[in-house]
């Protein structure tokens, strides 16, 4: 980050990234549910815990939408209050099926 000038190293406490390979979302009838509840918790108890992409945030975005995600995260932690979760929902975009 240093290198880059996003932050002084001596800014920097602490970091992490975890990756999950091969993890996929898995949509069932609760599924909005399950991801509303662990939403809220996040944000209420780690603020600074910033979810992007389908690891991250356990939703079905293509290339584009992940990548958005982790651009407006950016943003949000120089102070922007952008919502990360509302990336893909326009219905325009999906498919409509019919059965």
């Amino acid at each position: 980050m240093a290198k880059i000038g996003l932050a002084k190293t001596e800014d920097v406490v602490d970091g992490t990234v975890v990756r999950q390979p091969k993890a996929y979302p898995v949509y069932d009838d609760e599924y909005a549910t399950h991801v509303q509840t662990i939403k809220e918790e996040l944000e209420a108890n780690y603020p600074g815990l910033h979810l992007v992409g389908r690891n991250g945030m356990h939703k079905y975005n293509n290339q584009d939408h992940a990548m958005l995600t982790a651009l407006l995260a950016a943003r949000n932690i120089l102070g922007e209050k952008l919502d990360v979760w509302a990336v893909n929902t326009e219905d325009e975009y999906h498919e409509i099926t019919t059965t």
